[in-house]
């Protein structure tokens, strides 16, 4: 596996309270996320539960984005989303990034895993353009990388970049979307925030991209000059 193959090997959290909780990310040689499991999977996993239109996968299986994001949903479930936490991402050449935000936006970290990394048949095809994103990377900084792949694609072709980015966001749009109507679904408790959150944020992305993505390629060839 290349170096910049493994976008994150390990997630630690650091909270206000003195815990700590390090989530290592068991990846395939392909780079996928291979979630732990203690038993059974949860039944909101499935993937009939609240199988996205787009998916291509068949109805006797488990979501992958949902296998991922069943792991940190129970280590995170008694946490709110506001709540501010440091948190470290160590890549696969042992480099360290820190972060202090809230719960919530350090939550999208986990979410991109689970839909670019776990085997989501829409999602995946995002995985060789996210797998050399800097860690924790900001909403507008994702989208500007994002950009500067498909611009790469197209040869500098904006019109052909633009059309392959409004493309291929609606299927994602949509994924975020039906893992929030998943989990809204799941009973929990009144604490039990930061991961749907952090799916908003995420959709919330993918609508500032849609409409800035003019804007975001003009400066992106820009800086290629």
């Amino acid at each position: 596996m290349g170096a910049t193959d493994n976008w994150y090997q390990e997630l630690s959290l650091e909270f206000a309270d003195g815990q700590r909780e390090v989530m290592f990310l068991d990846m395939t040689r392909s780079g996928r996320h291979k979630p732990r499991q203690s038993g059974l999977p949860a039944e909101w996993t499935k993937l009939a539960f609240k199988k996205c239109p787009c998916c291509t996968l068949t109805q006797d299986m488990y979501c992958p984005a949902a296998l991922s994001l069943e792991e940190t949903i129970l280590t995170l479930n008694q946490r709110t989303s506001v709540e501010l936490v440091t948190a470290t991402a160590v890549d696969s050449e042992n480099r360290r990034t820190s972060v202090k935000w809230p719960l919530q936006d350090v939550g999208a970290a986990f979410v991109q895993i689970a839909v670019f990394s776990s085997g989501c048949p829409v999602g995946s095809q995002f995985r060789p353009m996210v797998r050399d994103l800097r860690a924790f990377s900001t909403d507008r900084e994702l989208c500007k990388h994002l950009v500067f792949k498909h611009l790469l694609r197209h040869g500098g072709d904006a019109a052909a970049s633009e059309a392959e980015v409004v493309a291929r966001l609606q299927p994602v749009r949509e994924i975020f979307y039906q893992l929030f109507l998943r989990l809204q679904e799941v009973p929990r408790g009144p604490f039990q925030d930061a991961i749907p959150n952090s799916i908003v944020h995420m959709h919330s992305m993918t609508l500032y991209l849609g409409i800035k993505v003019k804007e975001l390629i003009a400066e992106v060839m820009q800086g290629m000059r």
